[in-house]
């Protein structure tokens, strides 16, 4: 991710004067790194300019992603209206061309899912992965911010380890408001109000948000709390291994999972105490009516295990920064995100992906030939319900300069139009498919007839985790055929490797189906 002039970074509290609005338009922010990445949004770290004040930045694809405008109105409301310590400051928003760009509090310890994963891959996950006071003390605050948005109508529904943050200051915050929804419960929680929508991580998923039969309600929130207090002991959830389907399967068939059920040595998890082991089972109860409410389960005793921010700091956090750090200096690709191949200096194959910074020289290379595809229409009535502007939808000429990077052996001079600039120009291909999360994507790339072959490049899609290794011999012999037969613009074909056990081959929606498109 390329970055802008440099900053002299955030200013203190003091200096920052909190009358200073947040500025809803792009050019008072500078992006500097980026801190998540998904299927139809990119999260980065950023500095507003005008009031010298660093913040995070969810960049949400409006093309890509399944929402309505009434929903995303609604995760914006939704974010506006929460005040908590432990819930993620919002701050504003506005359009930019085909996104939608969210301004919230920067956490810069990263997720408890981050810090998870670190754990795992240093081997320390066997007997339980974190102490139980750091647990308590993470669990506390969530719970707390849970217990906020209950009280005010809100049900999370993707209760997590990946949506809970935390900053350097030992503040835990809920985040990402996505599959939120208000229940109009006036404040009253007795009143039975419940969702009828099929939403969230499935491992997480209450029973009662599966059956889609009588509804659910806020104690949904707490099935999928009590499912975090496991992920947070053994590195992940029940039936994480499994595909979403069977995860449904176990979930409804299945006894309520525990930390003992999670390994195959029912002592592997020892170390944690029974008042641990008895909150999770409050949380797990396939009846809802059973379950505590955020307010109740606080009185557990197992909270009283819980610590000030200092602890966490020391124990926690300081290795949640330094695991930030490195990541931050070695982004990689979502595997199967839309993107752009193509060739470095040294004649290697390097992928950019969709959401690189368009002022960057790969951003502005990767934006050539992409046309803004958001309705106009779309994009008016999210502009009036949000009170902001979206910024011109065409693109200026500066800022769709082609930047070629030079193959192996060239010089620069031949790409800006020496001795090689009479050359066969090359085709630009986009591949369009389904990923491992079953999301459609494209793959963008250039062919060159006097230098590229349908099964090297083939090969590459493969090696860069683009295309599934059963499918390297068809994607390669669709690949000559559009290359070879020019008339041929576009191809759809059978892939090797098939639909998922829930799925149904359908070439036109491309399940189990690949297409190739000259552009």
């Amino acid at each position: 991710m390329a970055t802008a002039t440099a900053s002299s970074g955030p200013a203190s509290s003091s200096e920052t004067s909190s009358a200073k609005p947040w500025p809803n338009n792009r050019d008072a922010y500078e992006i500097k790194t980026v801190l998540g990445h998904g299927a139809t949004a990119t999260v980065h770290k950023a500095i507003c300019l005008p009031r010298n004040e660093e913040c995070a930045i969810k960049r949400i694809n409006l093309e890509k992603c399944n929402t309505t405008m009434e929903e995303l109105v609604k995760e914006i409301q939704a974010m506006s209206l929460c005040k908590h310590v432990n819930v993620v400051q919002y701050y504003t928003s506005f359009v930019v061309k085909d996104e939608i760009w969210l301004v919230m509090r920067l956490l810069e310890a990263g997720s408890c899912l981050d810090l998870i994963k670190y754990m795992m891959k240093k081997g320390k996950g066997k007997g339980g992965l974190f102490e139980e006071a750091v647990i308590a003390t993470i669990l506390k605050e969530t719970l707390l911010g849970l217990e906020y948005l209950h009280k005010n109508g809100q049900i999370h529904r993707d209760v997590k380890a990946g949506n809970i943050l935390l900053s350097s200051d030992g503040t835990v915050q809920l985040a990402d408001f996505g599959v939120s929804s208000w229940i109009a419960t006036g404040g009253d929680l007795s009143r039975d109000k419940v969702r009828t929508t099929f939403v969230g991580t499935p491992c997480w998923m209450a029973p009662e948000v599966m059956e889609q039969v009588n509804g659910y309600n806020f104690k949904a929130d707490i099935w999928s709390f009590g499912i975090l207090a496991i992920e947070l002991a053994t590195g992940a959830a029940p039936y994480a291994k499994f595909p979403a389907m069977k995860v449904l399967m176990l979930t409804l068939q299945n006894e309520p999972p525990n930390l003992d059920s999670c390994s195959e040595n029912k002592d592997e998890y020892k170390k944690y105490s029974k008042e641990f082991k008895k909150m999770i089972s409050k949380c797990l109860q396939k009846d809802p009516q059973i379950r505590p409410d955020a307010s109740e389960l606080l009185k557990s005793p197992f909270f009283k295990k819980a610590r000030e921010k200092k602890y966490l700091i020391e124990s926690l956090i300081q290795e949640g920064l330094k695991v930030r750090q490195a990541q931050q200096q070695n982004v990689k690709r979502v595997p199967g995100s839309s993107g752009r191949l193509h060739r470095t200096v040294d004649g290697a194959w390097e992928w950019s992906d969709d959401e690189l910074d368009e002022n960057s020289q790969e951003g502005k290379a990767a934006s050539i030939g992409r046309s803004p595809r958001v309705g106009a229409q779309f994009k008016e009535a999210l502009e009036n319900e949000m009170g902001t502007k979206a910024e011109p939808e065409t693109i200026k000429n500066e800022d769709v300069k082609s930047v070629n990077a030079p193959r192996s052996g060239e010089t620069e001079q031949s790409v800006e139009g020496g001795e090689g600039g009479d050359q066969t120009p090359p085709l630009r291909i986009i591949l369009r498919l389904r990923n491992a999360s079953r999301e459609l994507h494209d793959i963008r790339f250039e062919f060159r007839v006097d230098q590229d072959t349908p099964n090297g490049l083939s090969q590459e899609l493969v090696k860069e985790g683009l295309v599934d290794g059963r499918d390297v011999i068809v994607v390669a012999a669709n690949l000559e055929k559009v290359v070879k037969d020019r008339d041929c613009k576009s191809r759809t074909f059978r892939l090797n490797s098939g639909c998922e056990v829930n799925e149904v081959a359908d070439d036109k929606a491309l399940i189990g189906f690949a297409q190739l498109t000259v552009s």
